[in-house]
């Protein structure tokens, strides 16, 4: 197989855009799950009053191989630009397509995101003001303020007369926390232990954005002593807080989180007091649990991974380098256009191995590259980066970081789709050997493989302890997410292959639109998110209503504001609004289509009109 260029007709894989569409669309759909499945506030700030955990289901389902999909195309599209015009050519074409609109929605789209973001923050104190959002049991009025004062300065004498003088221990701050809530923040197991002997509740939760209970608070800074002490008087540590998140759980978050929290409110912990803290706090969790249940503990979704996790590689989930490196990995930078980043990173290379492999001469057997034989390798491959990552709590799939500085991990797990794809486009796949029994490998990953992978990683489904030892989760789980990404990659390749092959107007133009649909879908969908997160509605048909009108929306945006505009030009190449039957005319005319595409020279280049 030749690495030079060859300056032949590619005919345009049709399906293989229209699958690249979808893979964005279907981005819309994962965000706008967001709100509904209690996924913790410093990932996702806007938590949703009808919450429905059920569909956290579709979200990994999408999440476990959009994204590698996705990166697949694109290499198999770089690869078929570079062939078609050599590589001057793709480096000029990516950093218009790429580059340019990255740059741009950094000064844009990024800025109404972050927007977007404030919006839960600003209306948290208006929400919970409210009697309706107090939990029962809890006294929502504030008391006198003394009492925190006292507690804030260490001051047991203040704290005993307050008390003595018939201060309630389970008094309130006007900010809604509880008084042993602030015992905890003051890191003080004294005045924590001063509150439960005089009848404080351990298990009254705040009424601030997260309702955490005091025990909440003890297990996400490492405090074990006073999580020893919440437990002994009764604290349960199988409450939820507002978003379903239970205190095992808040001993796992990112320790970076943690830390910088106690340094804002003037907690005087070091990272490492905090790591070896919330090692003893699960294990006085879980030792609580076993004396309660007087029996192991069953298979329950977060503790039981958590511990498991910790026994196996604390190191790796609690020790963040302090350096500036692994904060230019994780910052939030890019938001979701983070993709774009790490494909010019992608593209780089594939620049860098194109030189490589002409200056060498290097040839590539057609057999390594196709199926069967190409999963001995890609298999491996991919397991060795899918096992670096998935370490937090609930994970499934590849991880995400959308920092300055990529992801080791994470940049290697998307290098073997890409340049998988890039490999594929030279060998040549015209009988549709790769995804040729689609209708057998979908149901296989979707009903078999992906309830067993999300099973071993997450333990949602409460059955892994039937069929494996603790010790065996975490294999099994890679195995299975491995397994899973490449059934769904696979299998939806074969599937648009027998369903899109053929040229269509209306496929074309949902392709052209699904670039600009997912760029700027975050700040308007987090918005419409915000609008309806109190009304009284199953979550179901709020994500169809956002889905819906925002696309529609974005879909007029495009076609009237963006499609022929510079910004389109940009994103798609340039177009004539008089040849264009699609925004006229609900009846496509397909041989006008064919001839806007005929006489624009970027509608010949085979995927000019996506970001591959």
């Amino acid at each position: 197989m030749s690495i030079v260029p060859t300056e032949t007709t590619i005919a345009r894989r049709h399906d293989l855009d229209a699958l690249r569409a979808i893979a964005m669309l279907l981005g819309i759909l994962l965000h706008a799950l967001m709100p509904f499945i209690g996924i913790p506030e410093e990932y996702f700030p806007l938590q949703d009053t009808s919450q429905a955990p059920w569909m956290a289901i579709g979200l990994y389902a999408i999440h476990g191989f959009r994204m590698p999909l996705f990166f697949l195309i694109s290499g198999f599209f770089t690869a078929m630009l570079w062939r078609k015009r050599g590589l001057a050519a793709l480096i000029n074409h990516r950093f218009k397509r790429i580059f340019l609109p990255l740059l741009v929605g950094m000064v844009t789209i990024i800025p109404a995101t972050w927007m977007a973001y404030s919006l839960p923050n600003s209306s948290h104190a208006d929400i919970f003001d409210r009697t309706d959002s107090v939990p029962t049991g809890v006294q929502a009025n504030p008391e006198t303020p003394e009492l925190f004062l006292a507690i804030e300065n260490h001051d047991l004498r203040e704290t005993t007369r307050l008390l003595d003088n018939g201060i309630s221990p389970d008094s309130r701050h006007p900010d809604g926390y509880t008084a042993l809530n602030a015992c905890v923040y003051a890191n003080s197991e004294t005045l924590t232990q001063l509150l439960l002997e005089r009848g404080a509740e351990p298990n009254y939760p705040s009424i601030s954005a997260d309702q955490n209970t005091p025990l909440h608070e003890s297990a996400f800074w490492g405090q074990h002593k006073i999580t020893v002490l919440l437990l002994d008087h009764g604290a349960d540590p199988s409450i939820p807080n507002r978003n379903g998140i239970i205190p095992a759980v808040m001993a796992i978050v990112d320790i970076n989180l943690a830390h910088q929290i106690a340094d804002a409110i003037g907690l005087n912990l070091s990272r490492n007091e905090i790591q070896q803290g919330r090692q003893l706090v699960l294990e006085a969790l879980n030792n609580h649990l076993t004396e309660k249940t007087d029996k192991p503990i069953p298979a329950e979704p977060v503790l039981d991974n958590s511990i498991n996790l910790f026994e196996a590689d604390p190191e790796y989930i609690y020790q963040h380098k302090e350096d500036v490196l692994t904060d230019l990995m994780y910052a939030p930078v890019f938001h979701h256009l983070w993709f774009l980043w790490y494909l010019c990173w992608l593209i780089a290379a594939f620049a860098l191995w194109v030189l490589f492999a002409e200056g060498v001469n290097l040839s590539i057997p057609r057999w390594l590259v196709m199926p069967p034989i190409c999963f001995v390798w890609l298999l491996p491959l991919t397991y060795l980066f899918q096992n670096q990552m998935g370490f937090e709590p609930d994970s499934y799939g590849p991880d995400t970081a959308t920092g300055l500085v990529p992801v080791p991990a994470i940049l290697g797990y998307y290098f073997i789709f890409f340049f998988y794809g890039a490999l594929y486009f030279d060998s040549n796949d015209e009988k549709g050997k790769l995804g040729k029994y689609w209708d057998i490998t979908l149901p296989l990953a979707i009903l078999l493989v992906f309830p067993l992978g999300l099973e071993f990683a997450t333990g949602h489904l409460e059955f892994r302890h039937e069929l494996a030892d603790r010790s065996q989760y975490r294999l099994i789980a890679v195995i299975l997410q491995v397994a899973y990404v490449w059934l769904m990659t696979c299998g939806s390749i074969g599937l648009f292959r027998r369903c899109f092959s053929q040229e269509s107007a209306r496929m074309r133009y949902i392709s052209d639109s699904s670039y600009w649909l997912y760029l700027a879908h975050v700040p308007l969908l987090m918005a419409m998110q915000f609008a309806i997160s109190e009304i009284p509605l199953p979550a179901i048909v709020k994500v169809i209503a956002t889905v819906v009108v925002c696309s529609a929306l974005l879909l007029i945006s495009y076609e009237y504001c963006i499609r022929y505009t510079p910004i389109g030009t940009l994103l798609n190449g340039p177009k004539k609004r008089n040849a264009d039957p699609i925004a006229v005319n609900p009846v496509v005319d397909l041989s006008k289509y064919k001839s806007e595409a005929s006489n624009n020279p970027y509608r010949q280049d085979p995927e000019a009109n996506q970001i591959d």
